[in-house]
């Protein structure tokens, strides 16, 4: 009798642990939408929650933008001047400044040089400032220029890969050894000496080895706390994390006046540590977080951030033949919380873009209305005809209330 109990028990313990199972997984498939939560990459086609189920990881859908609205096609620099990267900011003298990356033209086939560029969206030339001699080497081999930042009449230049190190891949996993150069006369000279500081950069390594600037306004204006924010991607395309560092605005060039990220408390705020090394991920969508681009929108209160993947990765470079896509998120801080805005296919294959910018010259922060600056492909060394600035107007959507 006593045994007869037991299993009578057992069997009814055994089946109410998988009722439970079942009503937790059953949960579990039906709660992204009821917790508005999306798996990374869900509004793009073919999109396989199993596969994305595997790192746990989802992003929460914006209550602010429900997307973007090109509104536009695609207008590609008419110039001569062709490059990548691009990292852009609003000078004190209403003028952007930026950066090309890898430049192929008589003078210069790689490296970085520094650029200006005058005239309206639609109507707009880019100079030649520098063409910064020393700073050489095609992709993974040389000097990329990541962030640039106007404060106060000074432009600050992030360029990594100052180490040249032979082990890395050319085309495909560089990403590190990132130094902060400053220019008082708006990129004619800069300081310090590259090849003074070229084995030994403020930012050694790779955990803050692709950082760009947080940009606010014409010469940083808006400005929220009196920091200058930088953010960090891993390595220059399809990374997977974020980090976040920031500096009082008058000690930039100072790396032991740099603190960053280590942990966070209680609500979500950040515990600033000395050590870059000691830095922890405060985002993560894997794939698109290699060079980041963030920028204050004053009339949401809020930081956008871009992000973008290659859609194939090959052995020894990421394709610059089938694709990309594009990611856009906001939050409230420089670190977050952020959420997803938008993410899509961009373009076509055969334009195959790269390094989303925006330009804050160029954008209405009452229509919410702008244009998004970016790199067209880099195939067979840069002799494409999409290597160079395009430019595509677009508008932000707000959730209606």
């Amino acid at each position: 009798m006593q045994t007869r109990f037991s299993q009578i028990k057992t069997l009814t313990l055994s089946i109410a642990l998988i009722t439970v199972a079942t009503f937790l997984l059953s949960n579990s498939e039906s709660g992204i939408k009821k917790t508005n939560l999306e798996p990374i990459g869900n509004t793009l086609p073919g999109f396989d929650v199993q596969t994305y189920r595997k790192d746990w990881h989802f992003i929460p859908k914006s209550t602010i933008l429900k997307g973007i609205k090109w509104l536009g096609p695609r207008m590609q620099y008419p110039g001569s001047f062709k490059a990548d990267t691009y990292p852009l900011t609003w000078a004190d003298n209403n003028l952007i400044y930026s950066s090309g990356g890898d430049p192929v033209s008589e003078i210069k086939n790689n490296g970085l040089e520094f650029l200006k560029i005058e005239g309206t969206p639609d109507n707009y030339k880019i100079s030649v400032i520098n063409e910064m001699p020393d700073f050489l080497g095609w992709g993974g081999h040389g000097l990329k220029p990541t962030g640039l930042l106007c404060c106060k009449g000074v432009l600050y230049l992030f360029a990594h890969n100052l180490g040249k190190r032979t082990n890395e891949n050319n085309e495909k996993c560089h990403g590190y050894d990132a130094q902060i150069f400053m220019s008082k006369d708006y990129g004619k000279t800069w300081f310090p000496d590259i090849k003074i500081v070229e084995n030994s950069p403020m930012f050694p390594g790779r955990d803050f080895g692709s950082p760009c600037f947080v940009n606010y306004g014409k010469d940083n204006a808006g400005a929220t706390d009196g920091f200058v924010y930088a953010l960090s991607g891993e390595g220059w395309a399809n990374g997977n994390f974020l980090k976040v560092g920031r500096v009082p605005e008058d000690r930039i060039m100072d790396i032991k006046s740099w603190k960053f990220i280590g942990k966070f408390k209680t609500g979500r705020n950040p515990v600033w540590v000395r050590n870059f090394k000691a830095s922890i991920p405060v985002f993560k969508d894997s794939g698109f977080m290699g060079y980041p681009e963030c920028v204050y929108i004053e009339s949401l209160k809020r930081y956008l951030l871009l992000g973008w993947r290659f859609k194939v990765e090959k052995p020894d470079k990421y394709s610059p033949d089938d694709g990309s896509e594009l990611a856009i998120y906001e939050s409230p801080k420089p670190w977050g919380p952020f959420s997803l805005v938008a993410k899509m296919d961009w373009e076509t294959p055969e334009v195959t873009p790269y390094n989303p910018r925006l330009p804050l010259k160029w954008f209405d922060n009452d229509k919410l209305e702008g244009y998004l600056l970016f790199s067209g492909s880099w195939r067979n060394g840069g002799s494409s005809e999409f290597y160079r600035v395009q430019v595509r107007k677009f508008k932000l959507v707000r959730i209606k209330k």
